[in-house]
């Protein structure tokens, strides 16, 4: 999952992952904390183990530091994805897969669709796609005009002590991900009456779970999500989400990189009059390291 999410736009008759892109796509932005973990060893309690205060602070410290280097911006790989629709009894009403290649445009992570439901793309499906990598990129240019006038996004997050003190975290243990020690934090929101500047702090301040800092490299292995309520937009009328979950797991990819491997996602809600009663599933697979962004954009197109 990118440290920050960006839509790649809307094209016509939008697929089931255009569709769920908008909430999956903000729990990319409310996971974006938890990506980058403390590099450093941090004060020790008595027991042992790093006081939580000190972990959230190099954990701010590492993401600075990683947002600093684009290590997301430095690779490419393979994204398999399947999206499920599913009806008020959770049975699956529409299934699509997706295979896409993942590389960056301007720094930022761009998921380059190669094959739908184990085919290649049709013409009609090449121009959809050709549209939404354009819009893509104009988004960016806008983004950063924006961002030279001082401006931020309203659904951009980042990682800073304003965003942590929304909530109350707890050093509850030690396990093992995938072989290796992790700290396990728990969290939850500080108040039932958090502010809301901007619309992602209605989703924001509702979201409690648990993460899993890798002991050696101080690096997220792990992430649940899940809301502590509902969360709804103008009394409901705009949106309402009942139920939503969130899972994320991260590889070690390099000698000091850690990237999001795989991610498991379900919600059930609805905007306007449009359900949201889906489940997705992404692995990411085969990374590579790229020399620069000109040389692999020219070599993924088709």
């Amino acid at each position: 999952m990118p440290a920050r999410w960006h839509n790649s736009g809307a094209v016509p008759r939008p697929s089931l992952f255009e569709r769920s892109a908008a909430w999956f796509g903000v729990a990319g932005f409310a996971t974006s904390f938890f990506l980058f973990a403390p590099a450093a060893i941090c004060a020790e309690e008595k027991n042992g183990s790093p006081r939580t205060e000190d972990i959230l602070k190099k954990t701010i410290e590492r993401a600075k530091w990683s947002e600093e280097r684009k290590f997301e911006a430095k690779y490419t790989y393979t994204q398999r994805g399947t999206l499920e629709e599913l009806d008020s009894s959770e049975n699956v009403k529409k299934r699509e897969e997706r295979v896409s290649q993942v590389f960056p445009i301007d720094g930022q992570p761009y998921a380059r669709l190669i094959l739908k439901d184990g085919k290649p793309l049709s013409d009609k499906e090449e121009r959809v796609e050709q549209e939404r990598e354009r819009k893509f990129r104009e988004g960016l240019a806008e983004r950063r005009r924006k961002r030279a006038q001082g401006k931020r996004e309203d659904t951009e997050l980042e990682l800073n002590e304003e965003l942590v003190s929304k909530y109350q975290f707890d050093l509850t243990g030690r396990e093992r991900v995938n072989g290796r020690p992790a700290f396990v934090l728990s969290f939850q929101p500080k108040s039932a009456d958090l502010p809301v500047k901007r619309k992602l702090d209605r989703l924001l301040n509702k979201l409690s779970g648990k993460v899993w800092i890798d002991e050696q490299d101080y690096e997220i292995s792990r992430a649940d999500l899940h809301l502590a309520e509902n969360v709804s937009a103008w009394g409901g009328m705009l949106a309402s989400v009942r139920k939503f979950l969130f899972h994320l797991e991260q590889t070690k990819v390099d000698e000091a990189v850690w990237l999001p491997s795989f991610v498991d996602g379900y919600i059930d809600g609805r905007i306007l009059i449009r359900s949201l009663h889906m489940r997705l599933k992404q692995q990411n697979c085969d990374f590579r390291r790229i020399e620069t962004e000109v040389g692999l954009a020219n070599t993924s197109k088709r």
